[in-house]
């Protein structure tokens, strides 16, 4: 446990980060009566930086701009002139200096989304849910010059739900992070303390590196709950497919059911107003809803009802 000077004093805090756990994150901080005395936003040519920078605005808070990078010099005098206690990281995706993490009394802590040191990396969601995890966890820890490696702050494990999509996980851990956060402002702001465990650097961890959001379906390779994993991990930020008649078929939600069967691997064994069977490794995955190309989003009733899908096509 780390003895800080800040106790009965009101933090005045730096808030780094991008949509969307900045969106959550950042108002709850605020409702929670933390002074914000600066936000540092994404890059300007970053797709979310214009509603960011609006969002910030409304809020009235002190935006701090950069050119090409938060770890400019210029940048770093504008936050070392705010004279925080303390930085607050949620989904910021550039490396932070040295100099940048010095520009606060006390550091930066860094919101992720993984029991650490487990999926450090840019696509944790992604991961734990492709690999077929059960648990998961939130961490806080501090920053230093490498992404997700510094001192630990607060881990809480929790389960995974049924079907647990890469949706409905990213926005879970967002909220729960938030309250962590506001957890252990207040222990810093009432007791000026914060625990402080260094993590293991080195060793053989669960990876989560980043992903090109584009995973072709293999039939062959995977088994039914392999591919029911991808999906839900995809579901809805990226792109788990194979192809109809020659289209692309972004599948968004599937149930796998293990059954022994002889037919082809992605053949269409079933298909009715109800249901679209298709045959995997080691079972049968239903197929709920799917976008075909530009045709639109289905269930299986409407796509039978447009495609007249047959039993014995393949999906490829």
């Amino acid at each position: 446990m780390e003895k800080l000077d800040n106790m009965g004093k009101k933090l005045k805090i730096i808030f780094v980060g991008m949509p969307d756990m900045a969106l959550v994150c950042l108002p709850n901080l605020i409702d929670a009566g933390f002074d914000i005395v600066g936000v540092v936003p994404p890059k300007k040519n970053h797709e979310t930086y214009p509603y960011f920078k609006h969002f910030v605005g409304l809020k009235g808070l002190n935006l701090i701009e950069f050119e090409n990078s938060c770890n400019e010099k210029e940048c770093i005098e504008k936050l070392k002139a705010l004279e925080a206690d303390i930085g607050v990281v949620c989904s910021y995706n550039y490396k932070l200096s040295n100099d940048f993490i010095k520009t606060t009394k006390h550091g930066y802590i860094n919101s992720h989304p993984s029991k650490l040191p487990d999926y450090r990396g840019a696509a944790p969601y992604f991961h734990i849910i492709k690999n077929g995890e059960k648990k998961s966890a939130i961490t806080l820890h501090f920053v230093d010059e490498t992404f997700d490696t510094g001192d630990i702050i607060y881990q809480k494990e929790f389960d995974l739900l049924p079907n647990e999509t890469m949706g409905t996980l990213f926005n879970r851990t967002n909220f729960m992070l938030s309250d962590a956060l506001i957890e252990v402002l207040n222990d810093l702001q009432t007791k000026g303390k914060i625990p402080r465990v260094p993590q293991e650097k080195e060793g053989c961890f669960k990876e989560a590196p980043k992903v090109d959001g584009n995973f072709k379906i293999r039939w062959h390779n995977s088994s039914v709950f392999e591919i029911e994993n991808l999906i839900n991990a995809s579901n809805p930020f990226y792109n788990a497919f194979a192809f109809f008649r020659g289209v692309n078929m972004k599948i968004i939600k599937a149930k796998a059911y293990q059954k022994q069967h002889e037919y082809r691997f992605g053949e269409i064994i079933k298909t009715n107003e109800k249901e679209l069977l298709i045959a995997a490794r080691g079972g049968i995955l239903s197929l709920e809803i799917f976008q075909l190309g530009t045709w639109g989003v289905f269930g299986a009733k409407e796509f039978y009802d447009i495609f007249s899908p047959k039993a014995g096509e393949i999906l490829n």
